[in-house]
């Protein structure tokens, strides 16, 4: 009796060191799984791609309606980034919430996007509205991914290029509106879409206005009474709305222009519900310039 007392108390106290041992393994070895966030979740699209099925990916902001600039983070984004391997923010003040979940942790890998372009503080933030941020991005994450997983290295590389190429119909489609883009310069709301308008060819009119806007400011009276003009005597191809913002001065902008016959292209400065992906959500913004200069033409 006391013999098999022994035994079952060996075979018990074994079986609590392997699964300590077992726990132990997964804590201590971070490379066999990599967890990534991301403060946005078109950011979360690209890492999933690249990760495949090596790890997981949590976006923090799913939700179209929350503004990135004042969004502040709870407790439980905070306990998941602790657990983290990688951290993706965007920068240049945009989110600067995301930095600081891991300003204290030198263990996270942190991609800054806005760093990666080569953008400074007090630089435009809406930086992903130019397609070679994400192809940046791809690129970058398939680096650090393969510095966690050695033996995954070429697989990553391979979901990056692949994820590249999935873009190629959104470059093609912005290379064809700048081969016919209308010879006029654009008005803008707010710089949400300038680096869009940049890669198509289109200036800015009205610079002083937009970053009025943009940091909550009242625009100058000659800004508006300049812009005003321009929109009713069509000497712009487009007004570009930021429909996200209320604002009492751009929607009448917006009604003059309606008035006038000036088209309007419609962005958001986050991915909509109803747009399953950032590629579907560029492709609708982007289609809406070709309709305009399909129009201009048969006039």
């Amino acid at each position: 009796m006391n013999n098999l007392k022994k035994i079952s108390i060996f075979l018990i106290i074994s079986s609590i060191l392997l699964l300590i041992t077992g726990c132990s393994n997964k804590t201590n070895n971070p490379k066999r799984n990599i967890n990534v966030t991301t403060s946005l979740n078109f950011y979360g699209e690209v890492a999933k791609d690249v990760l495949g099925n090596h790890g997981s990916v949590t976006s923090i902001i799913n939700n179209p309606n929350i503004d990135p600039h004042d969004f502040e983070p709870k407790s439980s984004d905070a306990r998941n980034v602790s657990k983290t391997n990688v951290m993706v923010s965007n920068g240049l003040g945009y989110d600067s919430w995301a930095e600081n979940l891991t300003s204290n942790n030198k263990d996270i890998t942190k991609v800054n996007v806005g760093k990666l372009m080569g953008k400074n503080s007090g630089d435009n933030p809406h930086i992903w509205y130019n397609i070679d941020t994400m192809k940046k991005l791809a690129y970058e994450l398939a680096n650090q991914f393969g510095k966690l997983q050695p033996q995954n290295k070429k697989a990553f590389e391979q979901n990056a290029k692949d994820y590249v190429n999935k873009l190629k119909p959104v470059e093609d489609k912005i290379n064809n509106i700048k081969k016919s883009k209308i010879d006029k310069p654009v008005a803008v709301s707010e710089p949400v879409f300038d680096y869009s308008l940049d890669k198509l060819g289109y200036s800015i009119a009205d610079k002083s206005f937009e970053e009025a806007i943009e940091k909550g400011n009242d625009p100058a009276p000659a800004d508006i009474r300049q812009l005003q003009n321009d929109i009713i005597h069509h000497k712009l191809a487009f007004f570009v709305v930021n429909k996200q913002v209320n604002s009492k001065i751009v929607t009448n902008l917006a009604n003059l222009a309606k008035k006038n016959k000036l088209p309007i292209v419609y962005v958001t400065e986050t991915k909509p519900v109803n747009m399953s992906n950032y590629i579907k959500w560029m492709d609708n913004q982007y289609d809406q310039v070709l309709k305009i200069q399909k129009n201009n033409r048969l006039k």
